[in-house]
């Protein structure tokens, strides 16, 4: 009966409004569990058995060197659950009269899960929450502005083998208007290594190399000097975290303009291999849980930062190519997101060159530079000096950086920055040091690519005449003939139903963050944060008589829990301030040792 209504309300919806598009894009804050006591309830715990990980290792090693050239990067696998509202969860009450409902997903040696709803509507007044079991890692609030059509969402990644979900409830909201289903969990493998500083209480800043992931030690930072000049190409890199069937596919990809894009009104296009999806589909419903994770790189060149990123769900699929995975071979895919980018992104759309007749030899300070996400790693660079033009591909060796499985799809940018190919091809494997990460596992890696030309699926094949698989439809769709156009940036995008009200309904600054235990009994504080965009946190500790007397910055604050150490404080009552990129707030906190 509640699917009927489900199917029904969602029909309404398409019949009554614009087809509205899903995004991971939270509005951050925290639980109500979090930010005060929920006492005599006992969270009911949903067990699922993990898929076999082992397995899928044994059978990729098997398969032949060659056939890494035409496949994406398996980051996790899939397993069925059956968890939902409000079955699979309990009832408490909190102060102001909201309803707090809470379950737990618990998946045996699950490094991270990543959750994927058949069924998703949240009514308005109905907040979703996530955390992972040490409560470090919290992702939410998700809201009715996430909704979609298809009744379909996705949520990345978070740490351990425990999903705590949690719905705030407002006062008069009908429960049965709310519809949340999980039928699949993502059991993560790879691209999870920046969510290990959530598994305990370690501050944030307590990094080493291993937690740098699984591509070679020979990789290169994005954010490294070798960079320098080219951040728009690095802005436009994304990597995708594709279900399908019971994988999770890691690629990269470039977010690129196109001829009727205007500072006022922009198209979020996305261009990546058409092998990041192998079954061929052309039906958008098939890319409703597609994430598309942004600025996900690490904020220094010596691996002392941390890596941060968001997450978008959802894409349509408006262009493939049919790809048989031979030669000759034409392989690229667009993209286009579902909802606006936020501008808290930062994100640039790519300018591209379709021209065959590219400069082929730079000098520096201009190179060919590739950014990409090697192993489903953090966000990674590689440059040359000079390429070379083979039938409906450049070849490229990197002279430094390295490529693995996970840079698929990803741009090759010409030494004025302008996008030119995309990755498919891989040369053989490094013979040397270069095979191994910081972990001393081996990986297979290269410097040899070849990237399928821009030029070569513009028009695609004479017997393709339809817009659906060509590029230039997509990129030049005001037929100006152009070979080139340059990047944009600063954009108000939109997409097909996108609300224009994405940065609106943003909760109170102060009820993304907490101190706890209050009162502290030996002056050890903790910061839990949960921010909706990337910015700097400035503490402020006042004493009654308005001095201050304890000061912390934190840099690229996102979301987890700072330790602040005020155990030089006498007792007594303080102010805390906390001050951030969209406001302020002032937080009591008594000390009593």
């Amino acid at each position: 009966m509640k699917q009927q209504i489900l199917c029904s309300l969602f029909g309404l919806i398409l019949h009554l409004t614009m087809l509205r598009g899903n995004a991971q894009v939270s509005q951050g804050g925290l639980p109500l569990s979090l930010q005060e006591s929920i006492d005599g309830i006992s969270i009911p715990v949903s067990y699922y058995l993990a898929p076999d990980w082992e397995a899928q290792l044994a059978k990729e090693h098997s398969l032949p060197a060659e056939t890494t050239f035409f496949r994406s990067l398996v980051g996790g696998l899939i397993v069925a659950t059956d968890f939902g509202f409000p079955q699979s969860g309990s009832f408490s009450s909190a102060k102001d009269g909201s309803m707090v409902w809470q379950g737990i997903i618990h998946i045996d040696n699950a490094p991270a899960i990543g959750l994927l709803f058949d069924q998703f509507h949240l009514p308005k007044g109905v907040k979703l929450y996530l955390a992972n079991g040490s409560k470090k890692q919290v992702a939410g609030a998700f809201d009715s502005q996430n909704n979609d059509i298809s009744g379909k969402f996705a949520i990345d990644v978070v740490q351990g083998s425990d999903v705590w979900i949690e719905l705030n409830i407002a006062p008069g909201v009908v429960p049965d208007d709310i519809f949340l289903h999980i039928d699949r969990a993502m059991v993560m493998h790879r691209g999870i290594e920046h969510l290990a500083q959530y598994s305990g209480y370690q501050p944030i800043d307590q990094m080493d190399d291993d937690l740098n992931g699984q591509s070679s030690v020979c990789t290169i930072n994005a954010i490294c000097p070798q960079g320098a000049g080219y951040a728009a190409n690095r802005k436009a890199t994304v990597q995708t975290v594709q279900p399908v069937g019971n994988l999770v596919e890691l690629c990269s990809g470039t977010l690129v303009n196109n001829t009727a894009n205007t500072l006022e009104s922009c198209k979020p296009l996305l261009l990546t291999a058409g092998h990041c999806e192998g079954t061929g589909s052309m039906n958008s419903d098939d890319f409703a849980q597609v994430m598309v994770r942004f600025n996900f790189e690490r904020s220094t060149c010596d691996y002392s930062g941390a890596t941060n990123g968001v997450t978008m769900t959802g894409v349509y699929i408006r262009a493939r190519s049919v790809f048989n995975g031979s030669f000759p071979i034409n392989d690229f895919m667009v993209y286009e997101l579902r909802q606006a980018i936020p501008a808290s992104y930062d994100v640039v759309l790519s300018g591209w060159n379709k021209s065959d007749t590219v400069q082929q030899s730079v000098v520096l300070p201009e190179k060919f530079i590739g950014f990409h996400h090697p192993a489903g790693d953090n966000k990674k660079l590689s440059t040359s000096q000079q390429i070379s033009g083979s039938g409906g591909f450049w070849n490229v060796n990197f002279e430094e950086g390295y490529a693995s499985g996970g840079s698929s799809g990803s741009g090759l940018f010409d030494g004025d920055g302008l996008l030119i190919g995309i990755a498919s091809f891989a040369g053989g494997p490094v013979q040397d040091s270069c095979r191994f990460n910081a972990l001393n596992e081996e990986v297979w890696t290269t410097n040899g690519i070849l990237y399928q030309k821009l030029s070569y699926s513009w028009e695609y094949m004479p017997q393709e005449t339809a817009a659906n698989r060509r590029l230039k439809p997509w990129l030049d769709p005001l037929n100006t003939g152009v070979t080139q156009l340059g990047a944009l940036s600063g954009c108000i995008s939109t997409s097909t139903g996108a609300p224009s009200n994405i940065e609106k309904g943003n909760d109170e600054f102060g009820a993304a963050l907490s101190v706890f235990p209050n009162p502290s009994i030996d002056g050890l504080i903790s910061l839990r944060y949960n921010l909706k965009k990337v910015g700097q946190l400035q503490i402020s500790v006042i004493d009654l008589n308005g001095k201050i007397v304890f000061k912390h910055t934190i840099i690229n604050a996102l979301f987890g829990v700072q330790s602040l150490n005020m155990q030089s404080l006498a007792n007594g009552m303080y102010m805390v301030k906390i001050a951030g990129t969209t406001g302020f707030t002032t937080k009591k906190l008594m000390i009593h040792k």
